[in-house]
């Protein structure tokens, strides 16, 4: 079933509305894990359904990042164990651009065989909406989710060439003069982007973003010192911090990182509104048939359960996400309203 067709099913039921609150969209929830209970029936594929023989050839999967970013990692190790469990070569496509809907426009008008794929970076998604609207394509509409994969906290990094000591001296040194200094960010539009703008806003402070078609062309800057910080995944810019070109001050997350216990949340500093980790979701082109979609759930489930698999991820900043299935629906509708907010409240525009 379709995003859409949940918020479909969702609205027809009197007195319910998706974006109303969390005691609504549990019971939407609900009502899409009963329709979704069939397609997921365990045991083999009938014969002569779409599912039979899937698959018997590559499977690719999108990225809205070029290679060498979080999300490529990710998708990289995902992509290794797919192999496995599948028994078919699984392939990394990289289109980046336009903060991220060239590759997501490029998933969503794949033939809906399930040969093709899309790994949602949720909440750059959701914000990215939330500024430009659904014009082109959007995850709830144009997509099936098949699940969950993992999810990841930015962190707050500014370049060690700086002499910026903590998050206090980031703050002091952009308030010595406002509107001087730039940020780098992932893209006009994505998370890092939003990150950017609630940090200003908290510390009061002031500073110009530099947008970048993904974190492995924006971090180079940064450690050249030509923006004062940015906010990245852990995978990105750990070896940078590791190598002492780049300093990490914050967390964006609810709990310190086991990789860097002696890094304090951002909320501990008093910055609220950052303590949210990015998910990273598989999809699928919307009309894929449920059956094809059960087997690919399937083999995600397998290869989030597989020890090797965690390690790896966890070792770059990532932990597999424990969303069910059928709950990701009604999590991509409360991103989508969360950032929506912030956005507004901001004041955040497709050119800022």
């Amino acid at each position: 079933m379709s995003i859409t067709a949940y918020r479909r099913r969702a609205s027809e039921r009197p007195g319910l509305r998706v974006l109303a609150g969390r005691f609504a969209r549990a019971a939407l929830v609900l009502a899409f894990s009963a329709g979704a209970t069939l397609a997921q029936a365990a045991g083999a594929p009938a014969a002569g359904s779409p599912a039979a023989g899937f698959p018997d050839r590559a499977v690719q999967i999108i990225l809205s990042f070029p290679p060498g970013g979080a999300t490529d990692v990710l998708a990289r190790e995902l992509g290794k164990e797919l192999n496995q469990t599948l028994g078919q070569s699984v392939v990394i496509v990289n289109r980046p651009g336009a903060g991220g809907l060239i590759g997501m426009q490029a998933g969503a008008r794949a033939e809906p065989d399930g040969y093709t794929l899309y790994i949602s970076s949720v909440m750059s998604n959701s914000i990215n909406e939330a500024i430009n609207g659904k014009a082109q394509v959007s995850l709830d509409g144009d997509f099936d989710a098949v699940g969950a994969i993992a999810s990841a906290p930015h962190i707050l990094v500014t370049p060690t060439k700086l002499g910026i000591p903590d998050y206090a001296g980031l703050v002091q040194y952009l308030k010595q003069a406002p509107g001087k200094y730039n940020y780098a960010s992932m893209g006009a539009g994505t998370l890092s982007n939003l990150e950017g703008e609630i940090f200003k806003e908290q510390a009061g402070v002031d500073a110009l973003q530099i947008p970048y078609k993904g974190s492995s062309q924006a971090i180079p800057e940064v450690i050249e010192g030509s923006s004062a910080f940015m906010f990245d995944s852990v995978a990105s810019t750990l070896p940078h911090k590791q190598a002492g070109r780049l300093l990490v001050l914050g967390v964006a997350s609810q709990k310190r990182l086991p990789a860097m216990p002696e890094v304090p949340t951002l909320k501990e500093l008093g910055v609220q509104g950052l303590d949210a980790e990015n998910l990273f979701a598989l999809m699928a082109p919307r009309g894929t048939p449920p059956d094809r979609i059960a087997v690919l759930r399937r083999a995600l489930e397998a290869t989030k359960a597989n020890a090797d698999f965690r390690r790896a991820i966890e070792a770059q900043g990532f932990q597999a996400s424990e969303i069910a299935a059928d709950a990701l629906p009604g999590f991509i509708l409360d991103q989508q309203a969360f950032w929506l907010t912030k956005v507004r409240a901001l004041n955040v525009t497709a050119g800022k």
